[in-house]
């Protein structure tokens, strides 16, 4: 009899947590440029373009896509590309580097970007000094840093880059 209470007792926890994923009902575009495909591959046919904040009725989820009705239209939309909650209205994105990242809430389980710009503040500085490097000027890496902003990258740059680097929706 204890085999059978340890296997109900693992049956109970395992749908004690399954049941708020299968709630979710909703979920919203939180991406520029995010498309609804008609089968779960970055390559198959675009259903339609999704604005950023539509809702979307959730079906079902298989492996990274989540089978979604938007608009009356049926397709896959890859996991990245949406939010659990409805993002904050704001100013969609510019031509710039970073255009449509500001208004951007796509579910990522990590992000780190905490040795992505080295030099920009004093300890930096400090330790370059202590380890017999001369440092560079601040304003060296502001310009820097200001010309890369600067530039100008269109949403088909971007999917090239995804799709060439196997990234998000292309890993497959």
């Amino acid at each position: 009899m204890k085999p059978l209470t340890t296997y109900l007792a693992c049956l109970a926890c395992l749908a004690l947590f399954a049941v708020p994923a299968l709630a979710q009902d909703k979920l919203y575009v939180a991406s520029e440029g995010a498309k609804l495909k008609a089968d779960k591959s970055a390559s198959s046919d675009t259903v339609a373009e999704l604005a950023v904040g539509m809702e979307l009725k959730v079906a079902g989820q298989e492996e990274s896509w989540y089978k979604v009705t938007a608009g009356g239209k049926s397709g896959w939309i890859y996991r990245g590309k949406v939010a659990a909650t409805a993002p904050e209205p704001s100013k969609q994105g510019g031509g710039d580097l970073f255009g449509g990242a500001g208004s951007s809430n796509i579910m990522v389980s990590e992000a780190d970007s905490a040795r992505s710009m080295r030099g920009l503040n004093e300890s930096e500085q400090q330790a370059a000094k202590a380890a017999g490097r001369a440092p560079r000027p601040l304003s060296d890496y502001k310009q820097a840093l200001d010309k890369i902003l600067a530039e100008k990258v269109d949403k088909k740059e971007i999917e090239n880059f995804l799709k060439a680097g196997r990234i998000g929706e292309y890993a497959k």
